[in-house]
């Protein structure tokens, strides 16, 4: 669309140092508006979840809950949406947000290896997805599709879209890098060494999950390619998650600088910019806060502290030069650990907060504190942490494809970090979408709430928690005359160890086939050998239970059975 007064905001926006692509600009209508914003782009490959996100914005927008005045899309050119009934004061104040936007997409350094032709290449995946439709039909594609979104997020951006496969197994030379000197206190070495690569799958823990099924899971070329197109994707959205906050902050900071230079605007458009500008920067909901407040006010006070340092001598950059520094380099985790101080924290009454109870989220019900709120803390540190919890990994857990045992069983390690531990409910869902792809043995590796590690398992039979270990044989409180033959399940371990004692709790009085007898049990069963039998005290309980590891595992995590046993020696 053509309109005189965006020109001129366009060559105020340059005159004062922003540089964008060019922008298209196009005004539609409410249902348009939350379909774009459903997708997140114009076209896309379609998916039950997209028309889900739409109806909410459709239904909040035709109730007032909510308004969408643009949408700007990454992009060059840059394209941009504008709702038609917009004021005309409403689009001079999104044009100049847009173009601000643009200038970000445009120099910051997470944006620089985006995809700047994704609105066209989405329809192409969108045309791909059709076609393996009408092919496969839509419950299968669906069904794919909902396993690679719930797996989306965890790529591994600073690898890159495009990647090698892992090299195959083989022996190859290297240099060996011989220490200054080394001939001298006789360390001579050949100048070469033969090693092996390619030998352990993944070489190194994988966080890419995506690509990593998309390459060596036992799918047809179209699901790989299905996998491939909601990966790349997935790419092209991850810089807007990691600079929300900073981008927003931005995008405000520019309007209202490019619409206070802007002489033609009349009285009442002046006085209603205020308006529109006060409901954009209103700091937000008591228990969250809005990022266009928070970037904005954060920029503005950089700019600030920074004039004040250029006017000491004490730096080399004004206030403007140090946001357009920030603008190139930084995402939102930088921009608020570096910048926000503690007087702006308080200033703003931000703060962190959490359960009022001190067992937490897990162990509801056990107190009269149970579910309630309270602040934590406003100190600098922890309010800096409470805010920039979100941001890490894309938002989602940290888990890593570890290992591939000899019998296909996929590892994977959950790097929990200080983010709490996994929700078991999605967890159960996701792993059975893992197992539905890779169609052997699926092996989580966590922390329960308690700190303890936990293991979360899928195979044919479903889904299980923890290292279960089950006892079989002999059966509890028998009476026995003879040597008995210990029975168990594996519960996924391969080596074990039977543990007994004369005390149920197992606090004295122990004998372990492992520590004890030097013995590593390979297998689900064990006969107590004749001279043990007889140590055995008669008439009195013997308990005993099972430990076990699974020795391919690094590190190993000892597992007891759940329950205790005794038998009575007659």
């Amino acid at each position: 669309m053509e309109n005189t007064r965006f020109e001129e905001l366009q060559g105020i926006a340059r005159q004062l140092g922003l540089d964008f692509f060019d922008v298209i600009f196009e005004v539609v209508p409410q249902d348009i508006m939350a379909e774009v914003a459903a997708y997140g782009l114009p076209t896309r490959a379609r998916h039950w979840s997209y028309g889900k996100v739409y109806n909410r914005q459709r239904v909040h927008g035709q109730m007032g809950l909510s308004k969408i005045y643009e949408i700007v899309l990454n992009n060059d050119p840059g394209y941009a949406f504008l709702l038609d009934t917009n004021p005309e004061i409403a689009n001079l104040l999104v044009v100049a947000h847009v173009y601000a936007h643009v200038d970000f997409f445009k120099h910051n350094i997470y944006f620089a290896d985006t995809n700047r032709n994704m609105v066209n290449t989405a329809v192409d995946h969108a045309l791909r997805i059709d076609e393996y439709i009408d092919r496969y039909g839509l419950d299968r594609v669906e069904r794919l599709m909902d396993i690679a979104f719930a797996i989306d997020r965890h790529i591994d951006f600073h690898k890159g879209l495009v990647r090698k496969p892992y090299p195959t197994r083989a022996v190859v030379e290297r240099e060996v890098k011989v220490r200054e000197y080394a001939d001298l206190f006789g360390e001579e070495a050949f100048a070469l060494k033969k090693v092996v690569v390619g030998d352990v799958m993944p070489p190194h823990p994988e966080k890419d999950l995506l690509w990593f099924l998309a390459q060596y899971a036992p799918i047809e070329p179209w699901e790989r390619d299905v996998l491939e197109i909601i990966r790349a994707e997935s790419y092209y959205f991850y810089p807007q998650f990691e600079t929300k906050i900073l981008n927003e902050g931005w995008a405000t900071y520019w309007h209202a600088e490019i619409l206070n230079q802007y002489m033609k605007l009349t009285p009442s458009e002046t006085i209603d910019f205020g308006v529109l500008h006060a409901g954009v920067v209103n700091p937000g909901h008591r228990m969250s806060i809005n990022p266009y407040y928070l970037g904005y006010r954060l920029l503005v006070d950089v700019e600030r502290r920074w004039d004040k340092l250029f006017a000491a001598g004490k730096s080399s950059l004004t206030g403007r030069e140090k946001l357009f520094e920030i603008r190139r380099q930084e995402n939102d985790i930088s921009f608020l650990a570096n910048y926000l101080t503690q007087e702006l924290a308080d200033e703003l009454e931000l703060f962190a907060y959490g359960y009022a109870c001190e067992h937490g989220e897990q162990d509801r019900k056990k107190c009269r504190k149970c579910g309630e709120i309270e602040i934590k803390s406003r100190s600098l540190e922890e309010v800096v942490q409470s805010l920039i919890a979100a941001r890490f990994n894309y938002g989602a857990p940290k888990i890593v494809i570890s290992k591939v045992l000899d019998d296909g069983t996929l590892l994977l390690e959950h790097e929990q970090g200080d983010l709490g531990t996994l929700d078991v409910k999605y967890a159960e869902k996701t792993l059975e979408y893992l197992h539905e792809l890779w169609k052997k043995p699926i092996r989580l590796r966590t922390v329960n709430s308690q700190g303890e590690s936990v293991v979360l398992k899928y195979t044919l039979t479903g889904f299980e928690m923890g290292e279960y270990l089950a006892l079989l044989n002999p059966a509890d409180e028998v009476r026995l005359s003879t040597p008995p033959t210990f029975e168990w399940t594996s519960g996924g371990n391969d080596s074990f160890s039977v543990n007994l004692s004369l005390d149920p709790n197992f606090s004295y009085r122990n004998y372990s086939t492992y520590y004890d007898g030097g013995i590593i049990i390979r297998k689900t069963s064990w006969t107590m050998p004749e001279n043990l039998w007889n140590l055995a005290p008669k008439g009195k309980p013997i308990y005993w239970k099972i430990r076990g590891v699974r020795s391919a595992d690094r590190p190993q995590t000892v597992v007891e059975s759940r329950d205790v046993r005794h038998f009575i020696r007659l």
